[in-house]
């Protein structure tokens, strides 16, 4: 009777042991495909946020927060299949800029002017 009690509790650690283990959450992936690129701001006007999307995507994400003028900071964007986003940027004087289809891939600058 106790080996009976012995073994079914055995198998029931062993069964909760390996359900607990599926259960368990994946960790997260590192940005293993990400492109960092270098913004420079050469506008006289400080960047308020830059925002980067892939190319065509309507899911805006901000890569890069405040920017003085004149100053460069990275920023990190997740690699697109075929590298190309669509950046804006917002500036504290109250202008914007676009730029569509940028390949980040092939050149790893941005350069933010007037």
């Amino acid at each position: 009777m106790n080996t009976r009690t012995l073994a079914a509790a055995l198998v029931g650690a062993t069964l909760f042991g390996l359900t607990a283990a599926q259960a368990a959450p994946k960790p997260k992936a590192k940005q293993a495909g990400a492109v960092t690129v270098t913004v420079t701001n050469s506008r006289k006007a400080d960047l308020v946020q830059l925002e980067a999307a892939k190319s065509g995507s309507p899911d805006w994400k901000e890569v890069l927060g405040p920017l003085k003028s004149g100053k460069q900071a990275s920023a990190k964007l997740p690699q697109a299949s075929d590298c190309r986003f669509d950046l804006r940027g917002t500036f504290d004087d109250g202008q914007s800029t676009d730029a569509s289809g940028i390949n980040v891939c092939a050149d790893k600058t941005l350069n933010l002017t007037d």
